[in-house]
């Protein structure tokens, strides 16, 4: 699985959600990776929440969702989900939507790899570590995005993020700082790629049959128009 441009990741992100808000597109999972980046909340300012001189020292670019929630570094270690679905029944209320599909990727961990995993705030933690985060963006449909963390990169996240630092004070829309797992080294073993897309997969699959589908047209004229805005 190759790497995204993460502004054309998260742009894709805003074009799917488009077409599925429309109806031309049936509730769908993206799966996908990013290179080295730190993604802040759409109420955050870089400044606030990273190491800005260590991100330039590394060429760790900074972009900035549409979602809320807080800051996260992507890494090639890390998968990003993204399910669009739509605005009825149990996806309109914000804290049940994501306490059920948080549920559901916390249950799978425990399913396939035997992990206490638990829920909160719409992340996922095995033994106070969070494997998992996730926020949501509703524009006549619902995005929930999330992050499961296979393997630890080389740049430890704590030197990146501000709010994993004493005395982190933002101005504005706070991360919650929490100390940072992954699945490798709960588990003693590498666990590959393929592994972590099976377990997003079967964590998921309560929620329709899947079938494979490419981006449309449209949606990468969408996703082009929000890169060149």
């Amino acid at each position: 699985m190759g790497f995204r441009d993460p502004r054309e990741g998260l742009a894709l992100d805003e074009a799917i959600l488009r077409a599925v808000g429309e109806g031309g597109q049936p509730p769908t999972l993206r799966i996908w990776r990013n290179g080295r980046c730190v993604v802040i909340g759409r109420g955050q300012r870089p400044e606030d929440e990273v190491d800005l001189v260590l991100c330039r020292r590394f060429r760790i670019p900074v972009v900035q969702r549409p979602s809320g929630g807080g800051a996260v570094y992507h890494h090639p270690g890390n998968l990003n989900f993204s399910l669009f679905l739509p605005l009825t029944g149990p996806w309109t209320s914000v804290r049940a939507s994501q306490a059920r599909l948080s549920g559901l990727l916390a249950r799978e961990l425990g399913r396939r790899w035997g992990l206490p995993a638990e829920t909160k705030d719409g992340g996922v933690y095995v033994r106070g570590l969070k494997v998992s985060g996730s926020a949501q963006l509703r524009r006549r449909a619902l995005l929930h995005h999330g992050t499961l963390v296979l393997w630890r990169d080389r740049i430890p996240v704590e030197q990146l993020l501000l709010a994993l630092r004493p005395g982190y004070s933002p101005a504005q829309v706070p991360s919650r700082p929490a100390p940072v797992g992954d699945l490798s080294s709960l588990l003693g073993r590498r666990v590959t790629l393929e592994d972590g897309v099976r377990a997003i997969l079967s964590a998921f699959r309560p929620l329709g049959r899947p079938s494979l589908e490419r981006l449309s047209l449209r949606e990468w004229a969408l996703a082009c128009a929000a890169l060149e805005g």
